[in-house]
C-alpha cells in the first residue's frame, strides 16, 4: 500500500495511541515516539511489530560515514524524496488492525478537519485493501 508521510506518521502516532500510549513524547513542533520500550518485550505482539514495520518505513537509511560513494549498481536504499509515495507492505489483518484504531480514535478526540479528513480518506483505502 503506497501511502504519504503524513498518512504513515499519522497511522503509526494513532497505533500507539491507542495501544501504548506512554511511548509517545511531547515536542514543540507535535510528537514523537520512543520505541525503547519495545526492545525490552520478551514476545511482539502484532500492534508491536506493526509499529516497527512502519518505524523502519519512516526512518531514513543509515549513512555511510566510510566516505564511500554508492556506485549505480550498489543495493543501497535511498530516502523518498519529499512528497513521493511510501510503499507500506500490509497483510489483510494489519489493514483492518489500523483502519479500526482510526475509526476509534477519530471519536475519542476532536481533531482538526484536515486531519480528519486525511483519517477518512486512509481508512476507506485500509478498508478496500483487506
Amino acid at each position: 500500500m503506497h501511502l504519504t508521510g503524513d498518512e504513515l506518521v499519522l497511522a503509526l502516532i494513532s497505533l500507539v495511541r491507542a495501544t501504548h500510549p506512554r511511548m509517545l513524547r511531547t515536542e514543540a513542533d507535535g510528537f514523537s515516539v520512543d520505541f525503547e520500550p519495545l526492545s525490552t518485550m520478551k514476545q511482539l505482539g502484532p500492534d508491536e511489530r506493526l509499529m516497527l514495520k512502519m518505524r523502519a518505513v519512516l526512518e531514513p537509511p543509515p549513512v555511510d560515514l566510510s566516505g564511500g560513494v554508492a556506485s549505480p549498481n550498489d543495493d543501497a536504499q535511498t530516502a523518498p524524496a519529499e512528497g513521493q509515495p511510501l510503499s507500506l507492505d500490509l497483510v489483510p489483518a494489519e489493514a483492518h488492525r489500523l483502519a479500526q484504531t482510526l475509526a476509534r480514535l477519530e471519536t475519542l478526540q476532536r481533531w482538526p478537519a484536515d486531519v480528519l479528513e486525511m483519517s477518512r480518506a486512509l481508512r476507506a483505502r485500509l478498508i478496500a485493501a483487506h
